[in-house]
């Protein structure tokens, strides 16, 4: 699935699109990933029903990097991502976000319920941040980095992906080559940005179907975690765990998660209006 790239008013943006259909589904990654990370879940929802995109947020992939860490976080990658989406057109579609993405998700619908047909959260960071002193802030944003060069050192793939068979395929190793690349800037300013998201008071009143899922077996946010932030969210708020599944459903298993993204598109959505 080859890059495009998209001029929007501040950075380039590098995307990955798949299919051509009419129900549109709009995928946003997390802390250290890319695109790529949608990769088997796009190839498997139909193409000639589904038009999928998967962004490289600002400092993933051939997207831009700005050089000041100010320029990434949850509020710029939420922007970007709706400016690309009215750059193609779309009025409507339904918006998956995974583990950072999840807050940028969260972001994107309560800056624009109107275009966003159903919410689907995927291992989500909470709405609501971290909450950190501010006197710490910086001695943590250090420690995070520097556990992030000794992981690398050891050959960690990062995010939950250390899985040897990472290289098993062209775009798992591309994936694992991406978060490898990824600059310490990106990663701090969108950590930084957690420290002042506060949104959960918006969350519960979302007017779109939201669906939560995730693997049972996640390390970096727990089963607990993400029960809290399912809490958070609309009455009637969907829940989907995975046994055995970790961090990252959409590298351990897309078929599942495909075929759960297209009962909540052609069943849930459609119930709801």
């Amino acid at each position: 699935m080859a890059g495009q790239r998209a001029q929007l008013s501040a950075v380039t943006l590098e995307y990955f699109q798949h299919g051509s259909g009419p129900e549109r589904v709009l995928f946003i990654h997390g802390f250290q990933a890319s695109g790529r990370i949608w990769h088997a879940v796009q190839a498997a929802l139909p193409a000639e029903q589904y038009t999928s995109v998967a962004v490289n947020n600002r400092g993933a992939g051939a997207s831009d990097a700005p050089a000041d860490e100010s320029a990434f976080g949850v509020q710029p990658f939420a922007a970007d991502a709706l400016e690309l989406a009215a750059q193609m057109g779309w009025e409507s579609f339904t918006l998956v976000g995974h583990s950072l993405g999840g807050a940028t998700v969260a972001q994107i619908a309560v800056d624009a319920p109107e275009r966003i047909k159903g919410l689907v959260l995927l291992d989500p960071a909470d709405p609501d941040g971290r909450d950190i002193p501010a006197g710490d802030v910086e001695t943590f944003l250090d420690e995070r980095m520097a556990a992030r060069r000794e992981q690398q050192a050891r050959g960690g793939g990062g995010d939950g992906l250390d899985a040897a068979d990472m290289d098993s395929e062209p775009w798992r190793a591309a994936l694992v080559a991406d978060i490898a690349a990824a600059p310490e800037r990106r990663l701090r300013g969108s950590l930084r940005s957690m420290f002042e998201l506060r949104l959960g008071s918006r969350v519960a009143t979302l007017p779109m179907p939201v669906l939560l899922a995730g693997g049972d077996a996640d390390a970096l946010i727990p089963l607990g975690a993400m029960l809290d932030t399912w809490r958070k969210y609309p009455p009637g708020t969907g829940l989907h765990m995975w046994h055995g599944v970790g961090h990252s459903p959409n590298v351990d298993c897309p078929d599942a998660l495909a075929a759960l993204l297209r009962r909540f598109v052609e069943e849930t959505i459609p119930g709801r209006v």
